[in-house]
This record gives structure tokens, C-alpha cells and sequence, in this order.
């Protein structure tokens, strides 16, 4: 089985699209450096929701030490994409 290819937007959109979801927000008022807690108020729960939203999209596994290293939707696709690269 061959694995799409998935460029940075396509990451950015969909972390931005699960975080807007989670927070009762419009996509567009989140940006690339909002901060997940001081910003928005995301919780463990609200965080737990969204990594595991973000590992069923991709098929990847992020661990929560890992996830909770996460503060922003820049970091998030970093994380997604070094796992994407891994990935066989």
C-alpha cells in the first residue's frame, strides 16, 4: 500500500481545523503561533482529544510525552511531519 504524500498546508489545516472543533472557534482565529493553553484554554482532555484525532488522520502514534511538548500549530506539524518521514 502506497502512502500519499502530505505537505505542511494540508497538516496546518487539519491541526487548525481540530483545534477550531475542540475550542468552539472559527479555523481562521487560529494562527500558526497561538498557544494551545495561554491562548485557548485547551485542557489534558481537550489535548488527549485532539492528539488522538491528529494520530487516527495520520496513522501515526505520537506519545504523550511527545504530544505534550506541543504548543502551537507549528509544532504540531513539525511533530506530524517527523513522524510522516518515519514512517514506512
Amino acid at each position: 500500500m502506497t502512502i500519499p504524500q502530505v505537505n505542511a498546508d494540508d497538516i496546518r489545516n487539519t491541526v487548525r481545523a481540530f483545534v477550531a472543533k475542540i475550542t468552539e472557534r472559527e479555523p481562521e482565529e487560529i494562527s500558526d503561533t497561538t498557544d494551545f493553553q495561554k491562548d485557548l484554554d485547551i485542557d489534558s482532555l481537550m489535548a488527549m482529544e485532539m492528539m488522538v484525532s491528529v494520530n487516527k488522520k495520520y496513522r501515526i502514534e505520537i506519545l504523550d510525552e511527545e504530544f505534550g511538548g506541543i504548543r502551537n500549530v507549528s509544532d504540531a506539524v513539525a511533530v506530524v511531519q517527523r513522524h510522516l518521514a518515519t514512517r514506512h
